[in-house]
């Protein structure tokens, strides 16, 4: 095996993502960059995901597979980091697949700016009818850390998503930045990464290829755990902008992710009424509390808020 260090590791969490999966490792076989390397992190896969990842790694060495017992895909894409060797991480879900040029792209766009992190635009693929629509564009332009992360903050021009983007992998080290294991967990993160990135760099490109199950916005498995999720990561991104001495810098920025979540609420209440014991109305009436008072408390008070305390149940 070639033990030269790769220039970008690639970390897929692997969770059952069936037939997609055969299209992700080949877009990423058939890459116009060679030097990267694939950590395929396999999530308790059922379906035979990890089955077909190691008959790849099998017969390319550019791919590893680890195995991550527990957690979700915050956990996995952990492992993936503990185990890249490049300058730069890459992250790609499953059941996603990205264009030929992608990480040639997004390095050169990183490397030519001397950026932290670099960015394309994307589309999404919708299962249920085949068909293809625009998600972002991005234009060629550089931005300063307080630029991308006023962007970020609004996400408009540059979305929450860890995917779609190309990490210098010492955002992670240096910082101790670890991936929350919870669901919306790119909201969660992102906001850190951004802060202590010395510029983003954005490429005209559009390079990754999301996959979901509906055209129209209807999540699949929607539970009351997502949801509570969902609301703490208004308080999480505050607490992180208080801690950093910015919040008020950037706070009429991120009120364009609270207005989000807000009234994102009833939507995604009623489609986890399944998994819920309460009443819509009183789940609904509770988060949206919840996130007002987010928003309230003082800094000191806020660390003290017990976001493992379910408000939609």
């Amino acid at each position: 095996m070639d033990n030269a260090i790769p220039l970008i590791s690639v970390v897929i969490p692997a969770y059952n993502c069936g037939v997609m999966f055969d299209k992700c490792l080949a877009s990423l076989k058939n890459q116009s960059f060679d030097s990267f390397e694939v950590i395929i992190v396999n999530n308790r896969s059922t379906d035979g995901t990890a089955e077909k990842a190691r008959r790849l790694a099998g017969e390319d060495e550019r791919f590893r597979v680890t195995d991550n017992m527990q957690g979700r895909a915050g956990a996995a894409r952990n492992v993936g980091i503990g185990l890249a060797r490049g300058e730069y991480i890459a992250f790609i879900d499953g059941d996603d697949c990205v264009s030929e040029q992608y990480l040639e792209k997004l390095y050169r766009a990183a490397a030519d700016n001397d950026a932290d992190v670099s960015v394309c635009g994307f589309d999404y693929y919708f299962l249920n009818t085949g068909s293809v629509k625009k998600g972002l564009s991005a234009s060629d332009r550089v931005y300063t850390r307080d630029e991308a992360l006023g962007l970020l903050l609004q996400d408009t021009k540059i979305k929450f998503y860890l995917w779609g983007k190309l990490w210098r992998r010492s955002l992670f080290t240096e910082y101790d930045i670890s991936i929350p294991d919870m669901y919306y967990e790119d909201a969660a993160v992102t906001p850190r990464l951004f802060w202590y990135a010395n510029k983003v760099a954005s490429v005209d490109y559009c390079g990754y290829h999301y996959t979901r199950a509906f055209s129209k916005y209807t999540e699949v498995r929607m539970t009351a755990e997502r949801v509570n999720d969902y609301i703490n990561t208004v308080p999480m991104i505050r607490l992180f902008l208080e801690q950093q001495g910015c919040y008020e810098k950037f706070r009429k920025k991120m009120r364009v992710h609270v207005f989000h979540v807000y009234f994102a609420v009833p939507s995604v209440v009623k489609q986890s009424s399944q998994s819920s014991k309460r009443p819509d109305r009183e789940n609904i009436r509770r988060a949206r509390a919840k996130i007002r008072l987010s928003l309230k408390l003082s800094p000191d008070r806020l660390k003290r808020l017990d976001l493992s305390k379910p408000v939609v149940e």
